[in-house]
C-alpha cells in the first residue's frame, strides 16, 4: 500500500450553467452547491482508504465559467493498494498505479 496527498481537479461542460448576465468570466461558488449540480461519478478503484482535508476550512473549489465549464478541485489523502515484489530488496523498484474510474461508464 502507499499513501498520497493530491489535488483532484475535474473539469466538464454543463451548458445549463452557462450565463451571460454577469460581467465576471467565472463565479466561485460555495462547495455546498455541489449537491445541486451534475458531477462526474469518479472513484479510485484501488482505494483502501481516503479522507478529505478540512483544516482550517474545506479544501474544495467550485468555479463556473460563462460558457458552462465547471472546475471542481478537492484535496484528498488516499491509501491505495499496490502489490509489491520485494525479492530484490533493497534494490527493488516498485510500480504503483492510481486507478481512477467512472461508476457508470
Amino acid at each position: 500500500d502507499y499513501r498520497v496527498n493530491i489535488f483532484l481537479r475535474q473539469q466538464w461542460n454543463d451548458p445549463r450553467l452557462a450565463y451571460h448576465e454577469y460581467p465576471d468570466d467565472s463565479l466561485d461558488l460555495d462547495p455546498s452547491m455541489l449537491d445541486s449540480i451534475w458531477k462526474p461519478d469518479l472513484f479510485f478503484a484501488n482505494e483502501k482508504g481516503a479522507s478529505f482535508h478540512e483544516v482550517t476550512t474545506d479544501n474544495k473549489l467550485l468555479r463556473i465559467f460563462k460558457n458552462g465549464n465547471v472546475l471542481y478541485s478537492i484535496r484528498l489523502t488516499l491509501i491505495l493498494s499496490c502489490p509489491m515484489d520485494l525479492k530484490n530488496f533493497p534494490m527493488d523498484i516498485q510500480t504503483c498505479t492510481m486507478q481512477l474510474e467512472s461508476c457508470e461508464y
